[in-house]
């Protein structure tokens, strides 16, 4: 029988347009989760997922993303399992952030850009309403 050798995902929770005050909250929970936190702005609209997340064969893009102002959490190295406590934690510290994604291989070659939108019409859609975005 082959076995598959995967090397391990480091987790890393990357926040896109967090406030300060939730930033050092999420810093606290990645830390208790032997996580790596990192934040950034609107600046980085622009890069794939997988550039954020260190993953190899990705580079920095020299395109500039749409300016999109909505927090979102995207969740590197950390299976949905572990991700439960971490959300219930940020809800009990007052830090929870509507849009967040777990990187899969279909999404870690989008741009940040179109990942939120994504997830800001699936989070529309779940909560009975209709962005119209396409």
């Amino acid at each position: 029988m082959k076995s598959r050798i995967r090397s391990a995902i480091p987790k890393k929770i990357i926040g896109i347009n967090i406030s300060l005050q939730k930033r050092d909250v999420i810093s606290e929970i990645a830390k208790s989760e032997n996580a790596e936190a990192v934040f950034f702005d609107n600046e980085i609209m622009g890069q794939q997922v997988g550039y954020l997340c260190g993953f190899k064969g990705f580079v920095r893009s020299e395109k500039e993303g749409e300016d999109i102002t909505d927090e979102c959490l995207i969740f590197s190295g950390i299976d949905g399992r572990s991700l439960d406590p971490i959300l219930k934690k940020l809800r009990e510290k007052g830090a929870a952030v509507e849009l967040k994604a777990i990187v899969t291989a279909h999404n870690q070659s989008w741009n940040v850009g179109e990942l939120i939108k994504e997830l800001r019409r699936e989070h529309l859609h779940m909560n009975g309403g209709d962005s119209g975005e396409k």
